[in-house]
């Protein structure tokens, strides 16, 4: 597996946030639909809390406002409160993007109401008011947790219209106003290096876990293609040896009726030594992709390489005739496959193949692992018995241990 285009795709990762911690927009996507539904759902609650704690002033403006407590209540009540619950109910009908600029439509929306009602009183405790708007700015910046940039834009209006509203507020007494403009620029400050701080590690956290869950995909899908790589046969591209036995052992362990076709390619020794080996690899190629193609009608069935120019098909669910209808097919799909065998020394021209054949009843007298070899020797067994026989046939095996099916 080449190692850059893995190399890449992590890199990519951890580049993927800008200096004001936006996502590019492929893990934007991605983080809004692993995540989306949790931010609506603490932005709705956050927001119904924050509009409640908002009209809990209208207690206090009857002390610190009196003269225009009647409009201060009008201005939460009936102006800001209905635009808050509009904003609440279109969260979740919108897009990311669009719900956080919403976000930042209502907190800006929420803090000119303190900042009109600060600029009207005329009351002696009229001042202390100018809290509302330190609070609503702590509220967007911490509670709320606007995404960084609308914070930014939120707090930058909340700052200039605060410095506004302080400057033409001529009764303020000069060292009451630079208290409050210093109390104005410490939240302000404070309250956006914190949402930075918080943002940043929700960012950063969430790339690390992105990263992390590629890298293990990365490595899950290489540790399945070695695995692939290393139950298969280079030459032929069937399933080798080891495919073989996982296969074997999986299927045993069911307890059902099972047969070993084992396949051997008759004088290839003799067919290397007059046609050479590049043939014989081609000729070990045609054999495979034959055997393979007839063994493909069933389901449950494997067709490997079990070495040399030795084959093994494994058949579920069949019985002992089904199984040697299908061996007898098998010899005669190769023969027919006419390749040329010019050294065999007994007459016959082309490339055949012997098969000997075992079948399991799925009996449980025996372990897995004695049954398994039992099927593999006696299909061997039978395989022997088909080139004493005079090759290019098939023999069903009948000399069967305890436990596996007694065929004839």
């Amino acid at each position: 597996m080449d190692p850059a285009p893995a190399n890449r795709e992590t890199a990519d990762v951890t580049a993927d946030l800008d200096r004001i911690l936006r996502f590019s927009p492929s893990v934007a996507e991605q983080y809004e639909s692993e995540h989306g539904r949790a931010r609506e759902a603490d932005l709705r609650r956050n927001a119904l809390v924050g509009l409640l704690l908002y009209n809990v002033y209208n207690v206090t403006g009857w002390f610190l406002m009196p003269d225009i407590a009647f409009w201060a209540l009008a201005a939460r009540l009936l102006m800001f409160t209905p635009l808050a619950l509009l904003l609440v109910w279109l969260i979740g009908r919108v897009g990311a993007a669009q719900r956080e600029r919403l976000m930042l439509v209502g907190m800006v929306g929420g803090i000119l109401p303190p900042v009109m009602l600060f600029w009207l009183t005329q009351a002696p405790l009229g001042a202390y008011s100018f809290a509302e708007i330190l609070l609503a700015i702590l509220f967007g910046n911490i509670v709320l947790t606007l995404r960084f940039p609308p914070a930014v834009i939120m707090t930058a209006i909340s700052f200039a219209v605060g410095l506004l509203v302080l400057a033409m507020k001529a009764e303020l007494e000069d060292g009451l106003r630079g208290a409050l403009f210093l109390h104005l620029a410490t939240t302000c400050g404070c309250s956006l290096y914190a949402n930075y701080q918080m943002e940043a590690r929700r960012c950063r956290d969430y790339l690390m876990g992105l990263r992390a869950r590629m890298l293990r995909d990365i490595a899950e899908r290489a540790s399945k293609r070695f695995q692939d790589l290393s139950q298969t046969d280079a030459l032929t591209g069937l399933p080798n040896r080891r495919a073989l036995d996982l296969c074997l052992d999986t299927w045993l362990a069911e307890h059902g009726p099972l047969a070993v076709l084992m396949i051997d390619i008759d004088h290839f020794k003799r067919f290397n030594d007059t046609r050479g080996h590049l043939a014989g690899d081609t000729c070990l190629r045609r054999v495979a992709e034959t055997l393979a193609a007839s063994a493909f009608g069933r389901v449950d069935s494997l067709c490997a390489r079990y070495g040399g120019e030795e084959f093994a098909v494994v058949l579920r669910h069949v019985e002992p005739a089904e199984a040697a209808a299908l061996a007898d097919d098998l010899v005669r799909t190769v023969a027919a496959l006419g390749l040329r065998h010019p050294g065999r020394g007994d007459g016959v021209r082309i490339v055949t193949v012997s098969i000997g054949i075992a079948v399991s009843g799925g009996g449980r007298s025996v372990e897995r692992a004695d049954a398994k070899a039992a099927l593999l020797e006696t299909a061997d067994r039978a395989l022997y018995a088909a080139k004493q026989g005079g090759r290019n046939r098939a023999v069903l095996g009948t000399a069967l241990p305890l436990g596996l099916r007694r065929a004839g």
